[in-house]
């Protein structure tokens, strides 16, 4: 039977294997399942099998619980010259650069499969087999590229030209030697063969076949010739993670964040608790833009001076940075999102990433593989640094907002550091500014990096001049960069559903409930 809920996601298929799951009875759980399977053949440069990611759950009645399955470091370290570790760099929209680094020493423990499986058992109402079908059927007919994929494809090419697998994969016919690489236009039809195959046998073999079968094998044999970390005992070793999540109170109802090791949620935590007792303003004024902008530097003081401890979340901790925003001047890196809602009350928000993909792929299986341990970001003490066998950090903040009515929103957003900032601001645009769904997410944001104000369009450039933060870039149009927010929303009595997919990073929703 039908089940009424609302879907919001990255892309136009990811989101419609998720409806149609609930317009065949099964629940938020069974339909995130779908689009999660769904994402790694429609986003594949943002979602992999091969990657990380968590999901946010709040099963109907129950309390929330967090699903970590993202990524693990390696249990054992080798010597640098036997490691396959290039740099790349990638170009974004303007001619900015950043260096990222592929190959096979880049690859951290997956966790998707375990991931998805781990959901599915204990949350699952639908045979797995039924939530992998829209999956399978994309891999093998194809998908139209369309122009955001296109758009994050062309900013990672260096990486999807790194190896003949993956340039077998993602080449245009005729173009898909390492000298004459180029990618195909907007509107080509991607078909992932092999990924469907892989599917199909995970299906057989479960996510054993990922971590003890075939796939592993073949991933454990091409890391120890040509230069990875991974092992056997990686792949064993490796557990979906259930834990508790962070709660913090708001002015009108309480949001439910991603807690440690992963660092978003206990970042925007912080920001929330700041945001909290201090006077905001109204959105888009003089007193709005300074009290965000404060907050979202003290936000990043906090992580640069005490990383992403648990601590700065005390009231004590809090209120130091508070009163430094008072009314004085400062001194002083691929992820997609899906939400969904269904009408027994069900809640889930899950994000998952490939970094920005290692170029590598388990040979024959179309996965590509992540990058993580090549993300500057995700390692602060310098690349090699880290320390064996720990589940590594994130800033990826899968949420839940419990209105104080009743109604209640999953949210996400992909963006690398800007996480943090959009989920902080589209979290406050709810909870202080009492918007609509829609206006939470399409009103224009900030960033700070630094002593960087990055801004959207859409604020008055007079209240932009007298900010204390006077280095500022502003921006022409809105971008990816700002993130892109999905999100999806059901009232108290089940009965009312809004979801909205972001512009900024291709958002699709889809509503199923009666006319």
């Amino acid at each position: 039977m039908k089940k009424h809920g609302a879907v919001a996601a990255g892309h136009d298929v990811t989101a419609r294997a998720a409806a149609d799951v609930l317009e065949a009875g099964g629940n938020a759980f069974d339909a995130v399942t779908a689009a999660m399977w769904t994402a790694c053949v429609a986003e594949p440069v943002l979602a992999s099998l091969g990657g990380g990611g968590f999901v946010m759950t709040r099963p109907a009645g129950k309390p929330p619980r967090l699903y970590d399955f993202f990524v693990e470091t390696p249990l054992a370290k080798r010597p640098r010259e036997e490691l396959e570790f290039e740099s790349r760099f990638a170009t974004f929209s303007g001619g900015v650069t950043q260096e990222f680094h592929g190959g096979y020493g880049s690859v951290a423990t997956p966790g998707v499969v375990a991931g998805i499986f781990k959901l599915h058992d204990d949350l699952g109402s639908l045979p797995m087999a039924m939530l992998a079908e829209p999956a399978i059927t994309a891999a093998r007919d194809g998908i139209k590229l369309d122009a955001f994929q296109r758009y994050v494809m062309g900013i990672v090419t260096p990486l999807l030209a790194f190896s003949k697998d993956s340039r077998a994969v993602f080449g245009a016919p005729g173009h898909q030697d390492e000298d004459g690489f180029e990618l195909p236009d907007e509107g080509s039809i991607l078909r992932q063969a092999d990924m469907a195959d892989s599917i199909e046998y995970l299906l057989r073999a479960g996510s054993d076949g990922f971590y003890h079968g075939d796939l592993g094998h073949a991933l454990v044999t091409e890391c120890r010739e040509y230069g990875g970390y991974l092992t056997g005992a990686d792949l064993a070793a490796y557990r979906v993670l259930v834990r508790d999540p962070l709660l913090i109170a708001g002015r009108n109802g309480r949001f439910v964040l991603n807690p440690p090791p992963a660092s978003g949620g206990v970042l925007v935590g912080f920001g929330l608790k700041l945001a909290r007792e201090i006077e905001l303003g109204a959105f888009g004024s003089a007193r709005h833009l300074e009290a965000i902008s404060r907050i979202l530097h003290a936000t990043g003081l906090a992580r640069s001076e005490h990383g992403a401890s648990p601590t700065i979340l005390a009231d004590e901790f809090c209120e130091s940075y508070r009163s430094m925003i008072g009314d004085r001047p400062l001194s002083q890196n691929g992820t997609t999102h899906i939400s969904v809602v269904d009408g027994d009350g069900n809640l889930a928000a899950a994000t998952i990433s490939n970094g920005s993909c290692s170029g590598r792929m388990v040979p024959g299986t179309g996965i590509m593989l992540n990058n993580m341990l090549g993300e500057a970001d995700l390692s602060p003490d310098g690349f090699h640094h880290w320390p064996c066998g720990v589940r590594m950090t994130s800033m990826m903040t899968p949420a839940l907002y419990l209105a104080g009515n009743g109604d209640a929103i999953a949210l996400g957003s992909g963006g690398s550091n800007r996480i943090r900032s959009t989920m902080l601001q589209v979290m406050l645009n709810i909870d202080a500014y009492d918007m609509t769904l829609h206006g939470a997410v399409a009103a224009p944001r900030l960033h700070v990096e630094d002593s960087l104000l990055s801004v959207e369009p859409g604020f008055d450039g007079s209240a932009l001049d007298g900010l204390s933060l006077e280095d500022q870039q502003r921006w022409d149009a809105e971008d990816m960069f700002f993130g892109g927010v999905h999100a999806a929303k059901v009232s108290r009595d089940g009965k009312k559903f809004n979801a909205v997919g972001d512009a900024r990073r291709n958002g699709h929703q889809v509503v199923i409930a009666d006319l």
